[in-house]
């Protein structure tokens, strides 16, 4: 099963859509599982009608929490905290679980035993089925961390998924940025696509994005989309492919053809069936065709036919 994963070193790229219409194209030929691997802010789901979801507990890091009851008042708790996490409370201390990062130091000194470790809730890692194949996803309670570990949860899942369903293609779509999220969703990658915009914070943050793709080795193709919406900012972006030799596969004009596209595809309806002969949707075939070949999946698909 080969790995595509669809990244953006900031957001509002419109990553996601672009996600969303490969996969579409994609399972015409092949069979394909999926990965929402933004887990703060998963939309995959909404744009390809995933239903018959299953979601189990994502558990976090642990928090502090002291027995006001157990508590000697004996303060040695108070100054082992680095995150000022401790505060007296009467005769007593307690724990601000928003402060507490779960360092444990409290524990371990406490000689009445009055402190506990407790797991955090932080989170799903959610299974189901979308109008192109299967697809896990992650959602992440606000104010938690972790979320590299629950990307990388979701991966294991899409990947066990596939491998149920004998897909030949996963396709991810990562989280904007280039923190842990980003780079949970980006190892182990066939190829990186990563989509861009004609401003100055786009190829700013496309230069950071593959400077991280290069560290790890991987092989890394550009998408510039809505890239007649600023001449100077399309050029900024052609100048720094051309210096990093990052090849720029397509370039995406602004087309509200493809907003529509999606809205069908929400509602479970193939874009193709409306005539959407749009030069946006053509030339988004145009990068599945070019994905395609290029991950070895043509071949595929013509045997498989």
């Amino acid at each position: 099963m080969k790995v595509l994963t669809v990244a953006s070193g900031k957001g509002g790229t419109g990553k996601s859509t672009l996600s969303a219409l490969l996969a579409r194209l994609a399972s015409d030929e092949l069979r394909v599982a999926l990965a929402d691997a933004d887990v703060e802010a998963s939309n995959l789901p909404i744009a390809l009608q995933v239903d018959k979801v299953a979601c189990d507990e994502f558990n976090g890091g642990v928090r502090a929490v002291i027995d006001a009851d157990a508590c000697t008042g004996c303060a040695l708790c108070e100054p082992v905290c680095r995150f000022d996490a401790i505060t007296p409370k009467g005769s007593a201390y307690a724990v601000d679980g928003a402060s507490c990062e779960g360092c444990t130091r409290c524990f371990h000194v406490c000689p009445a035993g009055a402190i506990t470790l407790r797991r955090q809730h932080a989170g799903e890692v959610c299974t189901g089925v979308s109008s192109v194949g299967p697809m896990a996803f992650g959602q992440l309670r606000p104010a938690h961390d972790l979320s590299g570990r629950l990307v990388t949860e979701v991966r294991s899942r899409a990947v066990a998924l596939g491998a149920q369903n004998g897909a030949e293609l996963l396709i991810i779509d990562g989280p904007p940025g280039t923190g842990c999220p980003a780079i949970a969703s980006l190892t182990g990658a066939d190829l990186v696509l990563a989509v861009t915009e004609p401003t100055r914070s786009g190829a700013h943050d496309l230069g950071r994005l593959e400077e991280l793709v290069r560290r790890f080795g991987l092989p890394l193709a550009v998408v510039l989309n809505k890239a007649d919406l600023s001449k100077s900012g399309a050029r900024e972006v052609r100048e720094l492919c051309e210096a990093r030799e990052m090849p720029l596969l397509a370039e995406v004009p602004f087309d509200p053809a493809l907003v529509t596209a999606l809205e069908l595809l929400a509602k479970g309806e193939v874009p193709q069936a409306h005539g959407f002969g749009t030069g946006g949707m053509r030339i988004i075939r145009e990068i599945w065709r070019q994905l395609s070949a290029t991950l070895g999946l043509a071949q595929q698909a013509s045997e498989s036919r």
